[in-house]
């Protein structure tokens, strides 16, 4: 099979995280981090491993051509003898996600339409070009990424279709949501792998996103083992690679020790419920309405991983620092003490918050979540 230089799209910040997944999945394979993502060279069959199994990437292009153009006329040229036919198909529509920076070409319209008049050249067929909002209504639309920077060019087709945390099973949300890339790159962050022993908790569980991530990922479950990829319509795509690495998929194992999601509101249990069911995963979860102060370690060992207010969808900033240090004394009464181990893995909008719990952490992961620049610490609850 040909390579592809591949670039895996992340949260600014998780690219650590992302990095050691795909150096997991292809451990010969070539990859550099940069501000946003990954790259990575591998063949077709590379490319479906990491479709099915990253669990914290937003979504995997495909590089088509770096060039450089100065002028309308000089980009509608260069475009035209591009291998187009390897990835989209005669009159195809396609979507162009055009971006420009400190460039003599910086109107995002004209770039996508001297692209689409490049590629009906090639192909000998011009292709319709659509808006987003009509993209998502045409399963068939191919979506281009055209990125300007001082006057050169990086042409990329994408090969995931719906962004790769959008799993299927969350319909049902709570306040506040966590995207599932996100919540998974948490659990990653804390440490956790598939097979881990410990028990896993979540005692302000929301829409239930890292208990269900948590479960997914500790039964060593593809994220997107049911879904389809854009890459499967590329004409120059190996036809069986996606079919074989399907069949590759470890069987699952149930989690070693419990998984526990608990909040104090009855509709975010309601929603949890759902989501792991048509997650999969219902039967690994145990499911409470309880506020925090209930929650009781179920083992010996585990991680306690949550996603508390941060005072700008839910909480009055005022009692936020109530909320936190009332976290962290009740960790320290319950999960703290002879015979038990255990760990917190929190997400906080400042570090001074993380602070208020009382427990040594330190940071590990810095993004943003719905706007908002939040960040992981970890630590042992002692």
């Amino acid at each position: 099979m040909a390579a592809r230089e591949l670039f895996v799209v992340t949260t600014p910040g998780l690219e650590g995280v992302v990095a050691d997944e795909i150096a997991a999945a292809l451990p010969d394979a070539p990859l550099r981090r940069i501000e946003g993502g990954v790259e990575v060279e591998t063949d077709d069959r590379g490319l479906a491993r990491l479709s099915l199994r990253l669990r914290a990437a937003t979504r995997i292009l495909a590089r088509v051509a770096r060039l450089r153009a100065a002028s309308f006329a000089e980009l509608h040229r260069r475009a035209a003898r591009l291998p187009w036919e390897d990835y989209l198909r005669p009159g195809a529509p396609i979507v162009v996600r055009a971006t420009a920076k400190r460039s003599r070409l910086y109107h995002s319209g004209g770039i996508a339409e001297r692209i689409a008049k490049g590629i009906g050249e090639r192909l000998g067929e011009a292709p319709a070009l659509l808006r987003e909002s009509e993209a998502a209504e045409d399963d068939a639309a191919a979506r281009l990424v055209v990125r300007f920077y001082r006057d050169r060019c990086t042409i990329s087709v994408d090969a995931s279709g719906d962004a790769l945390h959008r799993r299927g099973y969350r319909l049902a949300t709570a306040k506040a949501p966590l995207r599932e890339s996100l919540a998974a790159g948490l659990l990653l962050a804390a440490g956790l792998r598939p097979g881990d022993a410990r028990a896993l908790v979540d005692p302000m569980c929301g829409a239930g996103t890292i208990a269900i991530e948590g479960a997914l990922l500790l039964a060593g479950a593809s994220p997107s083992r049911g879904r389809p990829f854009a890459c499967a319509a590329w004409p120059s795509f190996a036809g069986d690679a996606l079919a074989r690495e399907r069949e590759a998929l470890p069987e699952l194992r149930a989690p070693a020790a419990p998984i526990v999601a608990s909040d104090r509101d009855d509709g975010a249990i309601a929603a949890t419920q759902a989501n792991a069911e048509r997650a999969g995963a219902l039967a690994w979860l145990r499911l409470a309405t309880a506020d925090f102060a209930e929650c009781l370690p179920p083992a010996p060992r585990g991680l306690v991983v949550t996603n508390p207010p941060y005072g700008v969808r839910i909480a009055d900033k005022r009692r936020l620092r109530g909320i936190y240090r009332r976290l962290g004394e009740h960790l320290r009464a319950r999960f703290a003490g002879d015979g038990l181990d255990w760990q917190l893995a929190l997400l906080a909008p400042t570090a001074g918050l993380a602070a208020a719990t009382g427990l040594a952490l330190e940071r590990r992961l810095a993004f943003r979540n719905g706007g908002i620049p939040v960040e992981l610490f970890v630590g042992p609850i002692r």
